[in-house]
């Protein structure tokens, strides 16, 4: 049984697993609170639209936290990838995030930005319903 929520995004649909999208944007924001932890002025914000040429909706999540290294991006959404201390994590919560997002039909991307990291998960319009 696919148990499958509508969700509007800026006047647009996009048809999810609720319980999966859950777990994607709980492991983004738990990492940027990690990120954030030293952080004088924790920020993050969380900005919902569409992206017209893509011709789908998007989430996107910015934390103000220490960034990602350089050399660590090509890897983030790896199984057992982790930065952080023995103990502190396992290297699943972006790997299980990436594929859930693509098992939707859409795209998870990461980049560092002026002062921290956005996350964006993109997903595709849901067909009108009559």
């Amino acid at each position: 049984m696919d148990f499958r929520r509508e969700l509007a995004l800026e006047d647009s649909l996009v048809r999810v697993q609720t319980h999966a999208m859950e777990q994607v944007f709980v492991n983004i924001v738990l990492n940027a609170l990690d990120a954030m932890a030293d952080e004088d002025d924790p920020r993050l914000n969380i900005h919902v639209g569409q992206d017209a040429f893509r011709k789908q909706c998007f989430v996107a999540i910015t934390d103000n936290g220490h960034g990602i290294a350089p050399e660590h991006l090509d890897h983030i959404f790896e199984p057992f990838f982790t930065t952080k201390p023995v103990g502190k994590g396992t290297g699943l919560g972006l790997a299980v995030s990436y594929r859930l997002v693509r098992s939707h039909g859409g795209q998870l991307e990461v980049e560092n930005v002026d002062n921290g990291t956005k996350f964006t998960v993109y997903l595709p319009k849901a067909e009108a319903v009559s």
